[in-house]
């Protein structure tokens, strides 16, 4: 199996691209009494006369000159259009790797760029964005009051984090609904586990699940093991679980890919500009027992990667909805001011040479998730309790939920009439909740935990059903 040195992402974080004839933006200490001359700088010369002349003259100018190098930088990033990479100060690069690391204090959840919005490509199972109800595609509008639509990537993250167990309020637009969703979330601790194990018995068959959460350093290890674990306890077919895993390092993933299948199998080709390619293929032994993958489109990156090579190398079958769309690598460039840059060196093809950039794995069985997976948590703006004859999109989602959990409503437009009254009189009853009929924080609270216990449960989990059900066919 071949592997590349250097730092290979196949991550779904930053935007933007830039060239590093950016270090020569170092400037005199003194000041010229007149612009500087193009002849003087080449083909960077409009640059570096920007630069002095906003220095020499702009009446709000304060001093800060690395503000004004780090602006031209994120300009010529923006200016190439690439989604997936980005100029990190210092600091920006540290939060950026954390989510490959251990552990790190967040929110837990992968985010990238659109359009000059924020969009959540998917919470971590189990994270404080995952309880709190965050889905992926929530695209964020606002953190704690303020407007974030058109920051950089980085700003916006920075915005989000903070110490743990503090909190911070994200207004979501989610299925381009124009009225924002307010969901308070408490950071905490992120504890990287990134591959959880379950054997399931079915109809006397022995099912491994494995649920991947990212593909940090230490994931294909993690992998194997559990694994191992597995057929040691009478395994004899595998389900990998990669909705919503948003990537992570390439050797990772390839070292996965090559555990699974037979040996000579391609499990993906990265091209560069100049026309060069390396293809890796597998070597192990591989394993003689089937394997379903489930994608969904929160599944990008080093997850495309594992499902397209499961699908077209091994011929296995892929189960859910179509996956992100991303075919690109990032390497990491480090900066002589401890600065770094993470941009697009390569693409990726899949075992038969497709390009899924914007494109994404079509499932080769098609299942949409529930409905009711697309609500989201009870929140109650400023504290204010819902009730009876309010009008509200906080009603509607609570009537959904409520429908969802067997509590039947008469209408869910986010008018509280009497049927909503009762029904929330019922849910109160039946988790010893005072039966006031309005929604009040802890009764939002519980129906929000309520939803996400049903979530969790892998019997309503329509496409984790349907994955079972091929494995028991194979």
């Amino acid at each position: 199996m071949k592997h590349k040195n250097g730092f290979l992402l196949i991550g779904s974080f930053c935007l933007g691209a830039v060239v590093t004839l950016l270090l020569s933006l170092i400037f005199p200490e003194k000041k010229s009494d007149s612009i500087i001359s193009p002849s003087n700088y080449g083909e960077i010369a409009s640059i570096n006369q920007v630069y002095e002349a906003l220095k020499s003259y702009h009446y709000f100018y304060e001093g800060d000159s690395q503000a004004l190098i780090d602006g031209a930088i994120s300009g010529m990033i923006n200016a190439l259009d690439d989604p997936h990479s980005t100029y990190f100060t210092m600091t920006d690069y540290e939060n950026f790797v954390e989510h490959l690391e251990d552990t790190y204090s967040g929110i837990g959840c992968e985010v990238t760029t659109v359009n000059g919005y924020t969009m959540i490509v998917s919470p971590f199972p189990d994270s404080p964005a995952d309880e709190a109800g965050i889905l992926a595609n929530d695209l964020v509008v606002e953190v704690d009051g303020e407007n974030v639509v058109g920051q950089t990537l980085q700003e916006v993250t920075n915005k989000i984090k903070g110490p743990v167990n503090s909190t911070v309020t994200l207004g979501i637009s989610r299925n381009d609904n124009p009225d924002l969703i307010y969901i308070e979330v408490t950071r905490k601790a992120i504890d990287q586990e990134t591959v959880k194990s379950e054997l399931i018995t079915e109809e006397g068959q022995a099912i491994g699940y494995l649920q991947i959460t990212t593909f940090g350093e230490n994931t294909a290890q993690e992998f194997k093991t559990a694994i191992e674990e597995l057929e040691g306890q009478g395994m004899t077919g595998l389900i990998v679980d990669l909705r919503n895993n948003s990537g992570g390092y390439l050797t990772s993933v390839v070292e996965m890919v090559d555990y699974i299948l037979p040996p000579g199998k391609v499990i993906t080709t990265i091209e560069s500009r100049d026309g060069s390619s390396v293809s890796y293929e597998t070597e192990s032994e591989g394993k003689n027992y089937p394997v379903v993958t489930l994608i969904n489109e929160g599944s990008a990156s080093a997850s495309e990667i594992f499902s397209a090579a499961m699908k077209e190398a091994g011929g296995y079958e892929v189960v859910g909805t179509t996956s992100y769309g991303k075919g690109t690598v990032q390497v990491s460039m480090p900066l002589d001011d401890h600065s770094s840059l993470k941009i697009t060196t390569q693409v990726w093809k899949t075992p038969d040479n497709n390009w899924i950039n914007e494109k994404g794995v079509t499932p080769t069985v098609e299942v949409e998730a529930p409905e009711f997976y697309n609500y989201y948590q009870v929140y109650l703006e400023n504290g204010k309790e819902l009730e009876f004859d309010q009008v509200n999109p906080a009603i509607a989602n609570a009537q959904n939920i409520l429908n969802t959990l067997g509590y039947s409503v008469d209408r869910t437009d986010g008018y509280f009439d009497d049927s909503t009254v009762s029904a929330v009189k019922q849910f109160q009853k039946d988790n010893n909740i005072a039966e006031t009929g309005i929604i009040d924080n802890k009764t939002a609270s519980q129906l929000t935990l309520a939803l996400r216990d049903k979530i969790r449960d892998k019997a309503f989990d329509t496409q984790f059903k349907k994955a079972l059900e091929v494995l028991q066919n194979t």
